[in-house]
C-alpha cells in the first residue's frame, strides 16, 4: 500500500504519542511485580468490545482443553453480558486499561479477529523498536473468511501476522498467489476458523435471516476517531430504500404468512447505528439490534440465510443450509468498497443471486417451496471448497500456535485437495 509524504506527516503526531506511550509502560512493566504473570501468556481479543466471535471460541476451547495454558481475554466491562461471560471461563483484562498495556509488553502471543485492536499502538512500531528480534507473535484468527482483495488491509508488511487462519482451498490461494500481501506458505495455514466448530450441532426456527454487510462509503466506521458522521443523508442512499422497499414488501408479508416463517433483519456491526431508522409493522419481521442479538445464534437458527457481499454466507454454506444473494449495488460496492478476488473465487456464491427486489421475493420463495434445503450442486460446491468440516477447527488451530511459539524452524502442515 503506498502512502503518500503529507499522509505520513500527518501520522508523525499520532506516532510520536505511540512511541512515547511504548517506552513509557516498556520501562514500568521492567519494575512491575507482577510481571511474570504474563511471562509466555497469550493474549485473544476480537474488537475490545465483544466476545462473539472466532477469539471467544479460541479462548473457550484453550480454557476448557488446556487449562495449564496461561490465557487472557481482553474486553472492555461496559459489555456486561459478553465480559461476564468470558469471565466464567477465565481471566479477563480491561480493554484499554493499565494491566492491557503492561500485558502487550510482557506476553509473547496476540491472537485477534480484527486488525489494529489488540495493540492499541501502532504494532508495526512496536515490533520495529521493541521487538526486532522477533519474538512476540501475532495470530489473525480472522472474523470472516477473506473472499476479497484485502491486500491493502492486511498484507504481511504492514501488520506483521506470523499466522493467518484460512478456511477454504480457494481463500488460501487467493492470498499465496497475491505478492501484495506478501505471505510465506507456511504464514497462511489451511485449518479453519475457530467459530466453525460451533456451528455442527444446531437447532433451527422457523425463521429467514437477512443479512446485509456494511458500506464504508455510507457510514463512519466505529474504529476511526473522528465523528463524521453520514446519518443525515442516509434515508436517501439506495441502501436504505432498498432495504426498506423489502422489508415492507407485501409479496414477502404474504410469504411469511403463508408459510409461518419470521424473517430476521441483523444490519453490520457498522450499519447498526442506523437501526433505527429502519422500522415495518409486521409482526414477522424483527429488527435486530446488536446488543441483543449473536450473530452466531442467528446463524444457527435461521433456514434460510439473504445476504449480498457478506462472508458470512460461508458459515451458513458450513452448514449447508440454502442461501440467496441480493446484490443491488454489485458495481458501486467493489468500486467504493472491496476489490473483487482473482479468478479463485469467480462464481462461488453458494446459491442463486439476485438483483431486483421482485427477484429475491421469487427465489426465496423457491426455497420456501423446496422444504428450505440446499440445492445438491451446491452441497457439492461447499464440500469442495471447505479444508474441513468438523469439529477440530480450534484443535488445529491451537495446535499450529504451540508450534510457532515454541519452534522457530516452524513448519506448517495443512491439506491437499
Amino acid at each position: 500500500m503506498k502512502i503518500s509524504i503529507i499522509e505520513l506527516v500527518k501520522k508523525i503526531p499520532r506516532f510520536s504519542g505511540y512511541l512515547l506511550q511504548m517506552i513509557f509502560y516498556y520501562i514500568v512493566s521492567i519494575f512491575y511485580k507482577d510481571r511474570e504473570k504474563y511471562k509466555d501468556a497469550w493474549l485473544i481479543c476480537e474488537r475490545g468490545t465483544e466476545a462473539r466471535d472466532n477469539g471467544y471460541w479460541m479462548f473457550k476451547y484453550i480454557r476448557e482443553k488446556h487449562p495449564e495454558q496461561k490465557v487472557y481475554y481482553i474486553i472492555n466491562k461496559k459489555n456486561k453480558i459478553d465480559y461476564e461471560k468470558v469471565k466464567k471461563l477465565g481471566e479477563v483484562i480491561e480493554y484499554n486499561s493499565f494491566q492491557h498495556k503492561i500485558a502487550l509488553i510482557l506476553s509473547n502471543v496476540y491472537i485477534s479477529t480484527h486488525i489494529g485492536y489488540i495493540n492499541i499502538w501502532s504494532y508495526l512500531l512496536y515490533k520495529k523498536v521493541f521487538d526486532r528480534k522477533n519474538k512476540k507473535k501475532y495470530i489473525f484468527l480472522q472474523h470472516g473468511v477473506t473472499k476479497d482483495d484485502m491486500s491493502d488491509l492486511l498484507n504481511k508488511r504492514i501488520n506483521q501476522i506470523n499466522l493467518f487462519i484460512t478456511s477454504t482451498f480457494d481463500e488460501r490461494n487467493s492470498i499465496l498467489n497475491n505478492p501484495n500481501y506478501g505471505y510465506k506458505e507456511e504464514e497462511v495455514p489451511l485449518i479453519g476458523m475457530a467459530r466453525f466448530d460451533n456451528l455442527n450441532n444446531y437447532q433451527t426456527k422457523e425463521q429467514i435471516l437477512l443479512m446485509p454487510t456494511w458500506r464504508s462509503y455510507l457510514v463512519n466506521p466505529s474504529y476511526k476517531k473522528e465523528d463524521k458522521s453520514l446519518e443525515k443523508g442516509f434515508t436517501e442512499t439506495e441502501y436504505y430504500k432498498k432495504y426498506k422497499s423489502l422489508l415492507n414488501n407485501t409479496r414477502l408479508h404474504e410469504l411469511l404468512k403463508k408459510y409461518n416463517v419470521k424473517l430476521v433483519f441483523y444490519p453490520h456491526y457498522e450499519m447498526q447505528k442506523y437501526i433505527k431508522l429502519f422500522n415495518t409493522n409486521n409482526p414477522n419481521i424483527i429488527i435486530a439490534s446488536k446488543e441483543e442479538n449473536d450473530v452466531q445464534e442467528l446463524l444457527r437458527q435461521s433456514k434460510i440465510l439473504i445476504t449480498d457481499y457478506s462472508s458470512v454466507y460461508f458459515d451458513f454454506a458450513y452448514m449447508k443450509k440454502p442461501e440467496l444473494f441480493y446484490q443491488f449495488d454489485k458495481e458501486k460496492f467493489r468500486q467504493k468498497q472491496y476489490k473483487e478476488c482473482t479468478i479463485e473465487y469467480k462464481h462461488k456464491e453458494f446459491g442463486r443471486i439476485a438483483k431486483k427486489e421482485d427477484e429475491v421475493i421469487e427465489e426465496l420463495e423457491k426455497i420456501l417451496k423446496n422444504g428450505c434445503k440446499m440445492e445438491e450442486k451446491y452441497i457439492e460446491m461447499v464440500e469442495d471448497t471447505f479444508a474441513y468440516i468438523d469439529n477440530n477447527n480450534c484443535k488445529r488451530t491451537y495446535d499450529e500456535i504451540i508450534k510457532l511459539s515454541k519452534d522457530d524452524t516452524y513448519c506448517m502442515s495443512f491439506t491437499d485437495k
